[in-house]
């Protein structure tokens, strides 16, 4: 009896009852207004409550403006359309077909609340532009109507998410700083003890890019609902990249401690890692800073101690030395801005200045192109069968309506046709009940409080689905679909035939989306995706400016974007997916060594050097955007060249700068040469060599 029971429900706590109990009323609320107003559909400020509903206050106003402006924008749009073109019908549907596609590309480039309003715009424009060209006159009224009905949605879920049951999304954010911060000291510890084997810190670095990425997407919600998040957003960005910047610095010193410590004993260093080893998250800020700050200079001491003696007969040692005190150091450096930036939000600390940067996300212009174009196809295929059919006014625009609708709404995710799956079930689900209740309960049914208490079974329990990652999907075309078929009004019609038709043309609406992206640059298979993940970051290393002096967070948070957004696609257990992850951290790490040496020549190497590392920066940029076999072959061959120039220069250089500087420059090459020869299968099918096999396949580098 217990197992007959969805899944959503019996997993369902008490922040989840609250949220289908919030929303519930909101939307009672915004519709109960709507039809006191007068509005002639007011089942759009019923779905505008759950669409723009998030469990968190920030996300709300956030997601709510978001479709407030697109609302608008796409008004405005369709009156200058059908302004523009009421005469002209074929015009306006080549108009309103572009408007769509321009918005869809737009969408694909940005995220969240902003890549949410440019859809709202494009489906909105369809949405009131298409039913007003047979009465162009009434234009206006029907655009003011819709912009009423959905603020009048917005403002019931926003005062809801406020006075009922209030979560903060500053608050939240907050707390999962905290948690990434432990996370992340816990890493570095465990890491620096040698707890960590290679099979574990990858998978801990796996998580710890999906949550720092989800950190960055609520960071942004977060700043709508507090003020003094508002004020700090340059610490909220900067402590982001600081957290960033630890995934990718913890996994050379990993790799030291699990191959080399053992080897290259040096008691001092083993000292550090002891001290390391000990660090404990759950310190006070200020108690954490000050530990973190005296590794760090334990760790400075050390290094510069070492480059006073002679390198030796040991040269092997030496620089593993040098290279495991680096990270060392750069590791408790940023643990340090990260714990002080932490108290400094949650108010631990007095607020200094900090230098904040901005954050850079992947921008996949040839996808966004492609969902564009598909989206303008689907929409022409849907207008055409509406007129080869002859079918009624209403039939037929609901079924354009939706098939832009959904384009507009999946040609954003990466694989389009699985993230529908969900969709279709709910919209089935919607006709079903919306059968039921329109020819069955709701006839006999009088007065507004009867309505409520026939609606409630439907819109909690679609509420709880949409607290459940895998039922969200279902649960929110449910309370999307459902209205639309009941078609709650002023006046209503409870026959068969307009539900009939409704359901037909939402049926043929959906189809035609499916097909698109079915048939029309379909979403990769896993192969594909996997061969695209490696391309996408050889090409953005290998066009990225490195003489242009950009922070080293941008290109961190650009390359960690484009991962977090194939992690759901990998599996831990699949070897494949494994040798993937590490090979995408490889780039990191290769294109990270690219920005430092570029950086040591511009702080005093000597200029053969100097010549020597610019050189070698970009003929490694070239090779990553267009290489083979024999082309990486000659790149690692040039790379030792380059380790031996700046070996013998250290071996002559006097001063403690000089020296310095040389010595990291001999360390990143060891790391470049390390990662071209062990990780050849990844930086191949990037370089468009072919696709990807794994990390040693046939003539590997």
């Amino acid at each position: 009896m217990i197992l007959a029971v969805p899944a959503f429900i019996r997993e369902s706590g008490r922040k989840e009852w609250q949220f289908a109990l919030r929303t519930f009323a909101a939307g009672m609320l915004a519709l109960y207004l709507a039809l006191l107003l007068g509005l002639d559909q007011p089942q759009w400020a019923l779905m505008t409550v759950y669409i723009v509903a998030q469990p968190l206050g920030g996300m709300v106003i956030a997601k709510g403006l978001s479709r407030l402006v697109g609302t608008v924008l796409g008004a405005v749009m369709a009156l200058l359309l059908v302004g523009g073109f009421a005469q002209q019908p074929l015009l306006f549907f080549i108009a309103i077909s572009a408007w769509l596609a321009l918005c869809t590309y737009l969408a694909n480039l940005l995220r969240n609340f902003r890549s949410y309003a440019f859809v709202l715009s494009g489906y909105t424009a369809l949405i009131i532009g298409l039913p007003a060209l047979s009465q162009p006159d009434q234009m206006f009224t029907v655009a003011v109507a819709r912009v009423t009905e959905i603020g009048l949605g917005i403002l019931c879920a926003s005062a809801a998410s406020v006075l009922v049951w209030p979560r903060s999304a500053a608050t939240a954010y907050l707390h999962r700083c905290r948690q990434q911060l432990r996370d992340l000291i816990a890493l570095v510890a465990d890491t620096a003890g040698g707890r960590a084997d290679n099979r574990t810190l990858q998978q801990r670095r796996r998580e710890l890019i999906a949550s720092g990425m989800a950190l960055e997407a609520l960071r942004e919600n977060a700043l709508f609902d507090s003020q003094q998040l508002r004020r700090r957003a340059g610490l909220c960005r900067r402590l982001g990249h600081e957290m960033l910047a630890l995934i990718s610095s913890v996994g050379p010193l990993g790799t030291y401690v699990n191959r080399y410590a053992s080897v290259h004993q040096q008691d001092r260093l083993d000292e550090l890692l002891r001290g390391m080893s000990e660090l404990d998250g759950e310190l006070d800020p200020e108690s954490l800073r000050v530990c973190l700050s005296g590794l760090h200079d334990q760790a400075r001491d050390l290094a510069r101690g070492l480059r006073k003696e002679a390198v030796g007969d040991n040269e092997q040692r030496f620089h593993a030395l040098q290279l495991a005190l680096e990270h060392c150091g750069e590791l408790c450096d940023r643990l340090r801005s990260s714990v002080v930036l932490y108290a400094m939000l949650s108010d631990q600390a007095l607020t200094q200045s900090w230098r904040s940067g901005t954050s850079r996300l992947h921008l996949d212009y040839g996808q966004a192109l492609r969902s564009a174009a598909r989206t303008a196809i689907a929409i022409a295929a849907a207008l055409s069968l509406w007129f080869w059919s002859a079918a009624p006014l209403d039939q037929g625009t609901l079924m354009v309506i939706q098939t832009g609708v959904v384009c507009a709404l999946f040609s954003t995710r990466d694989d389009p046709l699985k993230a529908v799956s969900g969709f279709l079930k709910g919209a089935s689900l919607a006709i079903v009940l919306a059968t039921l209740y329109r020819l069955v309960l709701l006839p006999g049914t009088e007065g507004f409080a009867a309505l409520v208490l026939w609606l409630a079974p439907v819109y909690l329990l679609a509420g709880l689905a949409m607290t459940q990652l895998p039922s969200m999907a279902m649960g929110t075309a449910t309370v999307i679909f459902f209205p639309i078929l009941l078609d709650l009004g002023p006046q209503q019609d409870f026959s068969a035939l307009p539900l009939f038709n409704n359901v037909l043309g939402l049926a043929m609406g959906l189809s035609l989306p499916v097909l698109a992206f079915l048939l029309i640059w379909p979403g990769d298979d896993a192969a594909t995706a996997r061969t695209r993940l490696c391309r996408d970051l050889c090409r953005t290393l290998g066009r990225w400016p490195m003489f242009r002096r950009r922070p080293r967070h941008e290109m961190e948070t650009v390359l960690y974007d484009r991962i977090a957004r194939t992690l759901p696609r990998l599996s831990p257990e699949n070897e494949k997916d494994g040798e993937l992850l590490h090979g995408a951290m490889a780039a990191v790490t290769l294109g990270l060594g690219l920005l430092f040496l570029d950086a040591l020549c511009r702080r005093g190497v000597p200029d053969p050097i100097r010549l020597t590392l610019t050189r070698l920066i970009r003929d490694t940029q070239r090779v990553l955007r267009d290489g083979d076999e024999a082309r990486w072959r000659q790149l690692s061959a040039d790379t030792e060249r380059a380790l031996r120039q700046c070996q013998q220069a250290y071996n002559k250089a006097e001063g403690e700068g000089e020296r310095r500087r040389l010595v990291r420059a001999v360390v990143r090459l060891r790391m470049q040469i390390n990662m071209i020869g062990n990780y050849g299968g990844f930086f191949l099918a990037g370089s468009g060599a072919g696709r990807w096999q794994g990390l040693e396949i046939a003539h590997a580098v």
